[in-house]
């Protein structure tokens, strides 16, 4: 699909963009959007916008070298990534440690990414399937309920109640399944920090970031020009590309980034492109005269679609 979004400065086009990026990300889990811009500037204001959404940050991924601009707290380059994923480990580590005291299993569980997937397997999965089959029996009581369940003492440092003795048998039930996602979450962070564990090269590590695990990838389309061979070799893909500033960008420019992939079967896997800018206000700017006059050069594939 094609989506060009015209209008002149303040009316809420990059709010749009940000909001399609959102639904994207929300409705098409195993979709992988590319962010383009022409200059670092439009970029890092779009991304900043991002960040500030319901987004996941372990998936955002910023390449190229005005990832420092970014005002935000956190670190998007790639090292600022993988370094963002071993820290992560290591709190994770920690509560997988705390988990296996709280419930008196022996050993060194929070040893690595891997002794912590064994103990999910092995003591975490099977207390809750003993929990739930007595929870869900229509004749245990609520107190049997308070009493059957496993974690009390991981739990006992939660901001706010876990059990209410007053509650009913569904609210009861709802918390220990909000319990439970709380402890789902933490071994599937760790089964995606796995490969950092295994990955040494820090090199091997950003690559292994860009095609698997981030799932929105900014960059400027001179970066995504400079470096086209080297990300499509890696074999990097991606469904939607999202051009912000679309009409300062030259013809060729805006086509790189939708061919940094190689092809599969003959067509490019491309799903989705929304150009956003205003043709009125900026054109590419083209220095050589010639290219200027006699091949248009300086009319962007924004201003030729608004055209046709």
């Amino acid at each position: 699909g094609l989506t060009v979004i015209v209008g002149p400065p303040g009316t809420g086009k990059t709010d749009v963009t940000t909001q399609i990026i959102n639904n994207i990300y929300h409705n098409f889990p195993n979709e992988r959007t590319l962010l383009v811009a022409h200059s670092n500037q439009a970029l890092n204001q779009l991304f900043q916008k991002i960040v500030a959404l319901d987004i996941d940050e372990r998936h955002l991924l910023r390449l190229g070298h005005g990832e420092g601009e970014v005002e935000t707290e956190s670190d998007y380059s790639k090292y600022g990534r993988v370094e963002s994923f071993l820290e992560n480990r290591t709190y994770l580590l920690a509560e997988v440690d705390r988990l296996a005291s709280s419930i008196n299993a022996v050993g060194a569980h929070g040893n690595s990414c891997e002794t912590a997937g064994y103990f999910n397997r092995v003591y975490v999965q099977p207390a809750w399937t003993k929990f739930w089959e007595k929870a869900r029996s229509p004749e245990t009581t609520n107190q049997e309920i308070i009493a059957a369940f496993p974690f009390h003492a991981y739990f006992s440092n939660a901001p706010k109640v876990l059990f209410d003795p007053s509650w009913s048998k569904e609210e009861l039930l709802d918390s220990a399944s909000g319990a439970q996602r709380h402890i789902d979450r933490i071994f599937s962070e760790l089964e995606d920090i796995r490969p950092f564990e295994i990955l040494r090269q820090p090199k091997d590590r950003a690559n292994y970031l860009l095609i698997k695990e981030a799932r929105i990838i900014a960059m400027t389309s001179t970066h995504a020009a400079m470096r086209r061979q080297e990300i499509a070799d890696l074999g990097f893909h991606y469904d939607n590309v999202i051009m912000e500033e679309a009409a300062q960008i030259t013809e060729i420019e805006t086509f790189i980034p939708a061919a940094l992939q190689h092809m599969q079967a003959g067509e490019m896997p491309l799903k989705r492109v929304v150009l956003c800018g205003d043709h009125l206000q900026n054109s590419p700017i083209v220095q050589n005269l010639a290219f200027r006059q006699y091949a248009n050069f300086e009319q962007s594939l924004f201003l030729r679609l608004v055209r046709l």
